[in-house]
C-alpha cells in the first residue's frame, strides 16, 4: 500500500494519534503524517503510507492555509484556549484598527516558536519539557505571511480570519504577536487548516472507519501530492542512469533550478530529481524497484 490519505482530523486527537489509529487499521509500521496539527486543530492532514514515506517532507514543505477564530482580552499559556489562563484584559480593539495591524504582518517576518511545539531539542519535543516546568531559549525563524483575510469581526470580542502563509508559520505566535500590537492580547479559540500544497478541503475523509478497505479506495498517488512540482519525462537510457547515480545533461533551458518530478516515458512517476545551476539533473529521492 503505497500513497496518500488525506484525513480531516478531528479535534481533540494529536497528529500522532491519527497515524497511531491508522497503522492498527491498515496492518502497516511504514506510515507518518506531514505535518502537525495541535490536537485543537481540525482539517487537512496529509498521511503518507508507504514508498510515500520518502516524500513526506516536500509535502510538509509546501504553503498552507488556515481560518482561525482569535480570542481578544485572553492569554494561555499555551497560545489557545486549552491552555491555562496567564492575563486576560478588557479588550478595545475596532474592525478598521484590526485590519491595519493584520496588513502589517503580511509579507516576510520573524517568528519565535512556541514553546508549546513539536521542535526538538536533545531528541525531546519543547513540548515535553515545558510540561516538565522547563522553558528553553528558541531562535528566531523566518516565515513569510502571504495574505490575511478577515471573514467575521465581533468588536472587543473575536474575530475569524484565513491566514496563507509559509512553511513553519505558527498560527499560535501569529495570533499572540497580533493581540500585541493592538496594545492588547489575544489567544486562539478555534483553528483548521484549510489547504497543505496542492492538497484542499474537498479532498478530505473522516478518520471513523474502521475498514481497511475504505482507507484503500481514498489512496491518492503521488502526483497529487506532488503536483506544484515541474515535471521532467526520462526515456528508458536515462532513467537507468539516473537510477545507478549518474547526471544527466538537461537541454531544456526554460525550467529552472531546482526539484523536480521524474517519469518514465510510460508516464510512471519514478521519484524527485534536482536540476542544478548546470542544468544537469541529478536524483533526489526515488521510488524503489519492484
Amino acid at each position: 500500500m503505497n500513497g496518500f490519505l488525506l484525513i480531516d482530523k478531528p479535534k481533540g486527537k494529536s497528529s500522532a494519534d491519527c497515524v497511531y489509529t491508522l497503522r492498527k487499521i491498515l496492518n502497516t509500521r511504514k506510515i507518518g503524517h506531514c505535518g502537525t496539527l495541535d490536537p485543537l486543530a481540525t482539517g487537512v492532514l496529509p498521511i503518507c503510507i508507504g514508498e510515500a514515506t520518502k516524500f513526506s517532507n516536500y509535502v510538509s514543505d509546501q504553503s498552507k492555509k488556515y481560518e482561525v477564530k482569535v480570542l481578544f482580552g485572553v492569554e494561555t499559556d499555551s497560545g489557545d484556549v486549552t491552555g491555562k489562563e496567564i492575563s486576560r484584559k478588557s479588550p478595545k480593539v475596532t474592525e478598521e484598527e484590526f485590519k491595519e495591524v493584520l496588513r502589517s504582518f503580511e509579507g516576510d517576518i520573524k517568528q519565535t516558536p512556541p514553546m508549546y511545539s513539536a521542535i526538538k531539542f536533545q531528541g525531546k519535543p519543547l513540548y515535553k519539557w515545558v510540561r516538565e516546568g522547563i522553558y528553553l531559549r528558541r531562535q528566531e525563524r523566518d516565515v513569510s505571511i502571504n495574505k490575511i483575510d478577515i471573514k467575521s469581526f465581533t468588536e472587543n470580542k473575536e474575530a475569524v480570519i484565513q491566514v496563507s502563509c509559509s512553511k513553519g508559520t505558527y498560527i499560535r505566535s501569529l495570533v499572540e504577536s497580533i493581540g500585541r500590537k493592538i496594545n492588547n492580547i489575544a489567544t486562539i479559540e478555534e483553528l483548521r487548516r484549510m489547504r497543505v500544497g496542492e492538497f484542499k478541503e474537498e479532498d478530505l475523509i473522516p478518520l471513523e472507519s474502521k475498514e481497511k478497505s475504505f482507507y484503500e479506495e481514498k489512496l491518492m498517488n503521488f502526483d497529487k501530492a506532488l503536483n506544484g512540482l515541474p515535471r521532467i519525462l526520462l526515456d528508458n537510457l536515462e532513467v537507468k542512469k539516473i537510477r545507478n547515480g549518474q547526471k544527466l545533461d538537461y537541454n531544456a533551458r526554460e525550467q529552472k533550478e531546482g526539484i523536480v518530478r521524474l517519469y518514465e516515458k510510460e508516464g510512471f512517476f519514478i521519484g524527485l530529481g534536482n536540476i542544478d545551476s548546470s542544468k544537469r539533473v541529478s536524483a533526489k529521492r526515488l521510488l524503489a524497484t519492484k
